[in-house]
């Protein structure tokens, strides 16, 4: 039987991360192998126990590449590639940083509503209820 206590404790980490990152909920997923992971369009981030892995693809030129290591320069390099590469981050980032690697990662920013947007949005989607409803009780 496999241990769950560290995916608990991954989990736990990455959403404290996902928090300090003002990041979008949907970001934290399983990969493929069942771990927990942060996802953007160009990289995720793993919890490694003692903070965290960055791992970025620009898919880009090498030159891409360096000025994703030099806005990130606050992590430790641990890979380093000619397009890609990985960074690790021993703590939780900073308010500057994080929007660094949201950035870098192409991580969505959490989606904050007012109030007003919020009614707005209640009342369409009672709306769109109604018709539903309407068309589907003939």
């Amino acid at each position: 039987m496999k241990n769950r206590e560290p995916e608990r404790d991954d989990r736990a980490s990455l959403l404290a991360l996902l928090a300090a990152l003002d990041a979008s909920p949907r970001s934290l997923r399983r990969d493929d192998c069942g771990d927990y992971a942060i996802n953007g369009k160009h990289g995720h981030v793993y919890a490694d126990g003692s903070g965290y892995l960055l791992c970025v693809t620009t898919g880009e030129s090498p030159r891409s590449w360096t000025g994703v290591k030099r806005r990130l320069g606050f992590g430790q390099l641990r890979q380093n590639g000619d397009d890609e590469g990985s960074l690790q981050l021993d703590r939780l980032p900073a308010p500057h940083e994080a929007a660094a690697i949201r950035d870098a990662l192409g991580i969505r920013k959490r989606r904050t509503m007012t109030s007003e947007g919020l009614s707005q949005l209640r009342a369409a989607r009672n709306a769109a209820n109604l018709a539903f409803h309407s068309r589907t009780s003939i």
